[in-house]
């Protein structure tokens, strides 16, 4: 069963915040929509976390290239985050020419700041793929994940691929103060009502002409209009 944020958030202030908390949320961000920086904020807060940041993927693995440069996606993160003290831009993939997988990029935010627990942020569709990521049980093992579901989404274990349902049965805690306890290894579902946006829907509204004010933060959209970004070419 997901806890809502608001239960999170409850449990977060009462949690032992000696040990520093920070969040990471990986995405193409191409470009980055008002679903991603919701999802951050909302999570983020419920959660206590000191920090979310937010990974553009450099050289992606599982899909295809990227629409926009690396430049122009990190320009667009910045844009949408400005003013947001909880969210923070993070460039290392995009400055790596090796391809981007997130063992590494947990790896290396490790060995930067040992003292940190790091919490990664997934959505639903990215959580039933773990089992394609790279060497997914051990980063199951140096993070505590969080689950971003819909408010009323029921993830039921009995659809999962078996290697993540023995994962997910053995790591699931209940509610936040049971996550906070562990430093990492653990798994929570958080209720997170966010726009039920994607990036390909976005850039077929930007190809189209159509209606961006309730999707994008109007510094990226005027920075696409000004870019000429996503006009020509295929978007999906």
């Amino acid at each position: 069963m997901a806890m809502c944020a608001a239960e999170a958030g409850q449990a977060a202030t009462g949690s032992n915040t000696a040990l520093r908390r920070i969040g990471v949320l990986g995405s193409m961000f191409d470009p980055i929509h008002l679903g991603h920086t919701n999802a951050a904020l909302v999570a983020g807060r419920a959660l206590g976390l000191e920090q979310v940041l937010l990974v553009p993927c450099g050289n992606p693995v599982h899909r295809g290239h990227a629409f926009a440069s690396a430049s122009e996606r990190c320009a667009m993160v910045e844009l949408a985050i400005a003013g947001e003290p909880l969210l923070q831009l993070d460039r290392r993939e995009v400055r790596s020419d090796a391809p981007s997988y997130m063992i590494d990029t947990i790896s290396s935010l490790q060995r930067e700041q040992p003292g940190v627990s790091w919490y990664l942020l997934v959505g639903i569709d990215a959580f039933l793929g773990l089992p394609g990521w790279k060497q997914w049980q051990q980063l199951l093992d140096q993070v505590n994940l969080v689950v971003m579901t819909r408010p009323g989404y029921a993830l039921d274990p009995d659809l999962l691929p078996p290697g993540l349902r023995q994962e997910w049965q053995q790591r699931q805690v209940q509610d936040f103060s049971l996550l906070a306890a562990q430093k990492r290894g653990a798994i929570l579902s958080v209720d997170v009502l966010t726009p039920d946006l994607s990036s390909t829907r976005v850039r077929e509204l930007i190809k189209t002409g159509g209606g961006l004010g309730s999707i994008l933060h109007p510094a990226v959209a005027a920075h696409i209009r000004a870019h000429c970004l996503y006009l020509s070419g295929d978007t999906d």
